[in-house]
């Protein structure tokens, strides 16, 4: 699937070479020191510790035995053009903005021609306001919901495959933007900036869709290429945040025009879905903590899993037009 825009990055995790690094500032960076011979060994940048220069995330660790350097970034790297997230419009500023905060030099050309990602954070920013309702639409209409584990906070919503191999680990955030930059947390960074205001102005009304790749097997799977090289994952094509939205919000429900509650058994069900506010997995896991079907008729629990599930898709339909708040933001993420 195409994306129409080239992908666009809250964080990146590159890999490269030490070689690329001079000049760290010795009252910044860690410097590990071999006592015995005096042999530098590595040095560490690390934001925490000088929330002052860097009240965001960047992080650099050079060593000079193996000759590798990781340097980690978020998108506030880009301070004032924060809004425009990493891509490859804005990798080459980035780079160019840890340099201007005076704290290495670094070869920069040499760098984008000669690292990998490890791992990157695929964002994209929508005109979305990210209602209560909203919100419940997304939780009501996962298509597997056994298969996604799913969290949900006041302005957000978190839905996960949490699986021992990490290659096959999923999970996409969806969060009110406009209320996260305002959060106490990221003041620091709003004080550093020249143009707050406007940061603060672009959010309004913005939903924030991400997922999170976090190696370098996982990149090139997801995103269907050879290597994670600069110009490979800048160039790629597949709109993973579609992608990943569309595995979660498929439902394979047969959708009915009108729920119907016909006799004392449905409503029933009816009062069950609406105690579980329309969760479906708590719904299931409470037929089971209660023991209500032995384990030679879990196929009689499924049976009425099924139906429970085909009443609650008839009111969603009927009621709240969630195939049409799914069909909306699938619109936008196509954009």
């Amino acid at each position: 699937m195409k994306s129409a825009t080239p992908l666009t990055f809250d964080t990146v995790r590159l890999v490269t070479k030490t070689k690329y690094l001079s000049n760290p500032n010795k009252d910044l960076f860690k410097h590990d020191v071999d006592t015995t011979t005096g042999e530098l060994i590595s040095v560490e940048y690390q934001p925490h510790k000088h929330a002052d220069i860097t009240p965001f995330e960047l992080y650099i660790r050079a060593n000079y035995r193996s000759n590798r350097m990781t340097i980690e970034f978020s998108s506030k790297l880009l301070l004032n053009d924060y809004a425009l997230l990493i891509s490859s419009e804005t990798f080459r500023k980035c780079l160019s903005n840890i340099e201007r905060l005076g704290i290495c030099l670094l070869e920069i050309d040499a760098i984008i021609n000669d690292c990998y990602f490890n791992k990157i954070y695929i964002t994209k920013d929508v005109n979305l306001e990210l209602t209560t309702d909203i919100l419940n639409r997304l939780n009501q209409c996962t298509g597997d919901y056994r298969r996604y584990k799913w969290y949900r906070y006041q302005d957000a919503i978190l839905f996960t495959r949490d699986v021992k191999a990490e290659d096959c680990r999923e999970s996409i955030s969806i969060y009110n933007k406009e209320v996260e930059i305002n959060l106490s947390r990221n003041k620091p960074f709003l004080n550093k900036i020249g143009n707050a205001a406007s940061i603060l102005d672009y959010f309004q009304g913005k939903t924030r869709f991400e997922v999170k790749l976090e190696n370098k097997r996982k990149i090139q799977k997801e995103l269907g290429i050879e290597n994670t090289d600069y110009y490979s994952v800048m160039s790629a094509s597949k709109n993973m945040i579609l992608t990943q939205f569309d595995k979660i919000f498929t439902s394979s429900i047969p959708q009915s025009d009108t729920m119907q509650i016909n006799n004392i058994v449905d409503y029933g069900l009816w009062c069950i879905i609406r105690y579980h506010n329309f969760d479906l997995k708590s719904i299931e896991q409470e037929i089971k903590d209660m023991k209500l079907y032995e384990e030679k008729t879990k196929g009689a629990m499924g049976k009425q899993m099924k139906k429970i599930r085909a009443m609650m898709q008839a009111y969603l339909n009927q009621n709240h037009d969630a195939d049409t708040v799914i069909e909306g933001i699938r619109k936008m993420l196509k954009d």
